[in-house]
């Protein structure tokens, strides 16, 4: 099978680079994957029931502990900050140089393993663990000014669009161009500068909130976080313990764009996946009903560099059109939510009250699909440091051998896609079920509101499972 093109933001990792979530060969698993699926469903029927049975004491899950970890004082957090800031501004140029003099073979040059894996897949899984660490150890700090203001004052219209924009073209470039080390090199220089410019004319903190890709995404991942630093009255930092995605009860999406921000992170995982599954490639290069034949004199497959440049817009336009797929289908279900229960409400206010509740359904998904590229690709920095530029170098004696560090247990790899699968479909059950709790006037009427809910829950779980499951099938 060819190498995965991931992408996601950035989530995602370059084409040249790993296979992701997609295995190679037939996998022999413990017993049919139509078992795991029908299983996971069960389960998530009985968390629903035992929410909607258990009514307003979902809400004793809600509160939080401080941890017996040591304090530490302000000024030791805000040296820390600034080494992680230097850190990976020193990491970006370093892949700016990397890509522009190295190699431009993806897997001996250093710059495509310590961006897209070890800064994006890393950092946003770091932040799923400890909260929002690039708030404070982003790379700007040291070209612009902490609280540089700008020179102008933000739009509200323009929301949370250029982070948007931002992640679906760099997500695209991923998924259809291929990328070597100088083009990822050049991508960082404009990336750079684009933000830059953004963070001098709205100010840095308006623009890493709002307008910085990498700042909205690794804080959403954030929001799933089970541990949160707070500062004590004496300016002493402490940690304390919540239940993963509890946080995101306090989610509000204010702007239209944050919400196509969430559906594009799910939505775009999704067809990543759905890209290695036979149906994807059958209804294009197979050309059931004969439109492309038709179109061109002979079959698409026959006249393969022909038809290649169509394939690419194709996919292009249904990456684009994928978040608006999932946008459809979730009003769908919250209008039949709200007929249930003749609530009358705008569905404005449903879509900003319920979509955080697909934030952790967009975590797992990632989550899953490329998880494994930590392992299989991410060690591998341990022999790029040692001949960075690809150059034959092997300066600390780790220098790359051409096999990989970790060869996973597929099925065992499977189990825990199934796992964390639905451990994301229970928890978007549960936010879900606290929205209703608090928009219907009892218990029974937010149930009932939760019921298409339950049923949209139940498709995501089996249809997540299944992409998920095609590459194991060979």
């Amino acid at each position: 099978m060819r190498p995965r093109l991931t992408g996601a933001a950035l989530l995602l990792a370059a084409p040249t680079i790993a296979l992701a979530h997609a295995f190679g060969e037939p996998v022999q698993l413990p017993m049919p994957y139509g078992l795991y699926i029908l299983g996971s469903v069960a389960a998530l029927v009985l968390s629903f029931l035992l929410l909607a049975l258990g009514g307003k004491i979902a809400h004793s899950l809600n509160g939080h502990r401080q941890l017996a970890f040591p304090t530490w004082p302000a000024r030791w957090i805000h040296s820390a900050r600034a080494a992680g800031s230097l850190f990976w501004l020193s990491a970006l140029m370093f892949c700016i140089i990397t890509g522009l003099l190295g190699s431009n073979d993806s897997h001996r040059n250093i710059n495509m393993t310590l961006f897209w894996i070890v800064f994006a897949l890393g950092g946003a899984y770091a932040s799923m663990v400890i909260g929002d660490w690039y708030k404070h150890q982003h790379p700007w700090r040291f070209l612009l000014p902490i609280r540089w203001n700008g020179i102008r004052k933000y739009p509200r219209w323009l929301g949370h669009w250029p982070a948007l924009l931002q992640l679906a073209s760099l997500v695209a470039i991923e998924l259809f161009f291929h990328s070597t080390p100088r083009k990822l090199a050049l991508l960082l220089i404009s990336f750079g500068a684009l933000n830059l410019a953004g963070m001098w004319l709205w100010g840095t903190r308006r623009w890493l909130q709002r307008g910085e890709p990498f700042a909205v995404l690794f804080r959403m991942f954030a929001a799933c976080a089970p541990l949160r630093r707070a500062q004590n009255t004496d300016g002493k930092y402490h940690w304390r313990v919540t239940l993963p995605f509890a946080e995101l009860r306090r989610l509000r999406l204010w702007h239209p764009a944050q919400c196509m921000f969430v559906l594009f992170l799910l939505s775009s995982t999704a067809y990543d996946g759905l890209r290695e599954t036979a149906v994807y490639f059958n209804i294009f290069w197979q050309d059931p009903f004969g439109i492309l034949t038709a179109a061109f004199g002979d079959h698409p497959l026959k006249i393969y560099p022909q038809v290649r440049p169509w394939f690419v817009a194709w996919e292009i336009v249904l990456l684009i059109v994928s978040p608006l797929l999932y946008l459809l289908l979730f009003v769908l279900f919250l209008a039949l939510g709200r007929i249930l229960t003749g609530n009358k409400q705008s569905m404005a206010l449903l879509l900003r009250r319920y979509l955080p509740s697909l934030v952790p359904i967009a975590v797992v998904y990632h989550l899953t699909h490329y998880y494994t590229l930590l392992f299989s690709q991410g060690l591998k920095i341990r022999g790029l440091v040692s001949d960075p530029f690809g150059w034959g170098w092997n300066l600390f004696g780790t220098a790359i051998t051409g096999r990989l560090p970790w060869l996973p247990d597929m099925a065992g790899i499977w189990t825990s896609q199934v796992v964390l699968i639905l451990a994301g479909h229970v928890a978007a059950v549960w936010l879900a079920h606290q929205q209703a709790l608090q928009l219907e006037r009892s218990t029974g009427r937010a149930a009932l509101s939760q019921l298409p809910m339950l049923l949209l829950m139940v498709v995501f779980t089996s249809v997540g499972l299944w992409i998920l499951a095609q590459p194991l099938q060979g």
